[in-house]
């Protein structure tokens, strides 16, 4: 196996990608059942008892390994303890951050990116288009061979339909999935998948949930937008996940009814938004009753709560709140 260093940094947006590389990882270094082998979680996570341990040498075993997930350590001012901390440690141990929000200007990311290994996942929300583009064909031809694998084949057209209902997210997509497999699990093989069990099986796109959210908001039914996040919250979905779909959302549809003002065409449009035919024509009737003035100042607000979360000044859960509630 190649060498794994010992500095590791599992970050993006795709969280599929992300978990299945730190599965990888583990896998690689025999964590099941090793005694040398801790695990810490959250914003509370001790920067200092995770100095003791990495200095440990690991008993009986060639590696200590350290995984911590979601601690906030990659947003806002670098620890500059931890950076020293970091900055020496004894060959055996490895350590393996798995982070859903980075600060990439930050000290603690450079460190990583000179003296360690940085896995960074983008999904198919990315904001270079040539590159979005390139992630959803590749997303498309994912679906495909993970159905084909279990038997199953789908045209083109309704493979477009599950992704326009489904979105791009891979782990939910991976969720709708598996549920068509169920659900078919004991008919005859190869058995084509037709828009009809995608409509009777499949459930709409975080994107969707969203797009309902800010609906809601812009309504004035904040109590019920509020109840949406909390159930994207059951679901585990991350919090920067929704903040960043949410401003990307406000941004194009402030981008939508400005350029629609101005009178200029749907193919203009697209080539300012990146969205494809049916996400242009979709969002054209979702945001029918939205001013570019509403959507602006709810994007300003965004822009601006995103950047308090990364300077450290309040959780992305409570900017959530306070963008909702606004």
């Amino acid at each position: 196996m190649d060498k794994i260093r010992n500095l590791n940094l599992i970050c993006g947006a795709e969280t599929y990608l992300m978990e299945q590389k730190r599965d990888r990882l583990f896998k690689e270094l025999g964590t099941e059942g090793s005694m040398n082998f801790n695990s810490f979680s959250g914003k509370g996570t001790d920067k200092d008892e995770v100095l003791r341990l990495a200095q440990t040498l690991p008993f009986a075993e060639p590696r200590r390994v350290i995984y911590l997930e979601d601690t906030g350590f990659f947003k806002g001012s670098s620890d500059e303890e931890l950076l020293s901390g970091l900055s020496s440690l004894p060959d055996t141990t490895v350590i393996i951050f798995f982070e859903s929000a980075v600060d990439k200007n930050g000290k603690l990311f450079k460190l990583f990116k000179k003296d360690g290994e940085i896995f960074d996942f983008d999904n198919a929300d990315v904001r270079d288009y040539k590159r979005s583009d390139k992630i959803r064909s590749d997303i498309r031809r994912w679906a495909l061979q993970r159905l084909e694998k279990e038997g199953f084949t789908m045209d083109g057209r309704d493979l477009a339909y599950l992704m326009e209902l489904c979105g791009y997210d891979m782990l939910n997509l991976d969720t709708e999935l598996e549920k068509l497999i169920c659900y078919h699990l004991y008919d005859e093989r190869p058995f084509r998948l037709r828009r009809s069990d995608i409509e009777s099986i499949c459930s709409r796109s975080l994107s969707d949930k969203v797009f309902d959210m800010i609906s809601a908001k812009l309504s004035g039914d904040t109590a019920y937008a509020l109840r949406l996040f909390e159930d994207m919250l059951s679901l585990k979905v991350p919090p920067g996940r929704v903040l960043y779909l949410l401003e990307k959302q406000f941004n194009n549809v402030f981008v939508l009814r400005s350029m629609q003002r101005d009178s200029f065409s749907d193919q203009e449009i697209q080539a300012v938004t990146g969205l494809s035919d049916w996400q242009l024509r979709k969002l054209k009737k979702e945001a029918s009753g939205f001013s570019p003035e509403k959507a602006r100042s709810y994007m300003e607000l965004a822009a601006e709560l995103e950047t308090r979360i990364k300077l450290g000044d309040m959780t992305d859960r409570i900017a959530l709140e306070l963008l909702l509630a606004a």
